[in-house]
């Protein structure tokens, strides 16, 4: 797993920034020329390698990286692409679906369907079209909002310049022990960044130069201790190990920052799932654990709640979601065992009305996931991921009454069964009520058999959990109606 550690370059005389600046801004302009020249397809790699460095006063590793980065964008860019026409088919699809469907809409509806469909079929032609012509959407070096800035004559152009030349970046090689370009030097409990400079010395090699360097660690006032993770340690024994690190000089508000990426060591796992697992199941407000035993039999449930997370800014945010990790990595190291999750894609192909897409931009399901994942690497805590296809709704339909739990524990025990492989058979009596021709009902595929229940569930009860479970024994006969 990488991670990354964010320095600042301090106390740099005139001549130091002098030269960085002028670094940075061979280094974009060499990407710039790079992008357009690959864009035009009449040059190979290789070969704009080195007509980039002989241009710009390159050694060849910095070219390559000038033309690494150059081509990374454009793949970007066509993924993007390929995401946004896929995403305006769905939402397309799913406005046709409501204006042709036997649901009576109002006029004033109807006409607001009608101009966002309009809105988004020319959007799908223009990406349609770029594809087809095998190109992409236009690329603003230095940002887009920074350029609209530029144009209403809100920045001057000096400044708009120094959006466009703020960054100088070096990848790192195991065979030249970190970091030949930009190296991390430690010297007396002093950190140090060797830069080889586009200067050259009289025999025709680089000029160096070392700029002090500061490491973050944040201390506790009430200990001395470092909270958390000690990433300056990390990157400290990476640095004595001689693996490689990349680095990337990034200008900022008159500022240096240098942003160090490196490859943690693979913590041994030691929590597994050997005879115990917790399933997770993500909500926006915290998440819901169910633990099962290696049999498939329900132990507890409980519900880590922070209702401040749909609310509260994007770095309290992110401080509340590691907080919530925490929690889960403590009582899986408790318990000693291992945690499952959902294996979710997250793409944005949901034409939604305006309530629901605030409440979607609020639901941060990557960030908990992602934080969790890399919290259980860390501490050598199992992790599997399962298809999350009707996680919630067997949750629903087959154990919350069992267990008296809500339908997000549910899911979370579901998900836990699902990480040892076991398969979640319909049960008799929602068969023998729900089902008109069992024959034909056996010969489908688990999730068929699930999505036919939950069809014929819709049509009595609605689409609310609730009402499911309030309702169940009275809609499966169990108990008569007054």
């Amino acid at each position: 797993m990488k991670i990354t550690l964010k320095a600042i370059l301090i106390n740099m005389n005139d001549e130091q920034k002098s030269i960085i600046d002028n670094m940075m801004l061979v280094f974009c302009t060499a990407i710039r020329y790079s992008f357009n020249r690959l864009l035009e397809g009449t040059i190979k790699k290789g070969e704009l390698e080195k007509i980039v460095a002989n241009k710009y006063n390159l050694n060849i590793r910095q070219s390559k990286d000038a033309v690494e980065n150059a081509r990374q964008t454009i793949v970007s860019q066509k993924e993007l692409l390929k995401d946004n026409i896929s995403s305006y088919n769905s939402k397309i699809k799913a406005i046709k679906k409501i204006l042709n469907g036997k649901k009576k809409i109002s006029a004033k509806k109807r006409n607001a369907l009608l101009r966002k469909l309009d809105k988004r079929q020319r959007k799908l032609a223009y990406f349609q079209s770029l594809e087809d012509n095998n190109t992409i959407s236009p690329v603003t070096f230095g940002s887009k909002e920074m350029f609209i800035k530029r144009c209403k004559g809100l920045i001057s152009n000096e400044e708009w310049k120094e959006c466009r030349n703020n960054r100088f970046y070096s990848r790192g090689d195991k065979t030249k022990k970190g970091n030949p370009n930009l190296r991390v030097i430690v010297n007396n409990d002093m950190s140090f960044l060797e830069i080889s400079t586009l200067q050259k010395t009289k025999s025709n090699r680089a000029l160096k130069i070392q700029v002090p360097i500061y490491l973050p660690q944040k201390l506790s006032k009430k200990t001395g201790k470092v909270n958390g993770n000690n990433y300056r340690e990390m990157f400290l024994n990476h640095l004595q190990s001689g693996e490689a690190y990349q680095v990337e000089l990034i200008k900022k508000n008159g500022k240096c920052y240098a942003h160090i990426t490196f490859e943690l060591p693979k913590s041994e796992v030691i929590y597994t799932g050997h005879n115990r697992m917790i399933g997770i199941d993500t909500n926006p407000d915290g998440f819901a654990l169910t633990m099962i035993d290696d049999k498939g039999n329900y132990k507890w449930h409980t519900y880590l709640k922070q209702g401040e997370l749909q609310y509260a800014r994007s770095n309290r945010r992110k401080n509340l979601c590691g907080e919530l990790a925490k929690q889960v990595i403590l009582i899986a190291k408790t318990y000693g065992c291992g945690i499952a999750i959902e294996d979710l894609k997250f793409k944005n192909d949901k034409d939604v009305n305006a309530k629901f897409a605030r409440i979607k931009h609020q639901f941060i399901y990557s960030k908990l996931l992602t934080m969790l994942e890399s919290a259980c690497i860390k501490e050598g805590v199992e992790i599997v991921k399962v298809k999350p296809q009707f996680t919630s709704k067997i949750g629903l339909y087959k154990y919350c009454h069992q267990y008296g739990m809500v339908v997000h524990n549910g899911a979370g025990m579901v998900i836990a069964r699902r990480s040892y492989g076991f398969k979640e058979k319909v049960s008799k009596i929602l068969k023998d009520v729900l089902v008109k021709d069992l024959d034909k009902f056996s010969k489908k595929n688990e999730w068929a058999k699930w999505a036919e229940i939950n069809k014929n569930i819709k049509r009595k009860v609605g689409d609310k959990p609730d009402l499911w479970i309030v309702n169940r024994k009275k809609l499966l006969g169990i108990a008569s109606y007054n």
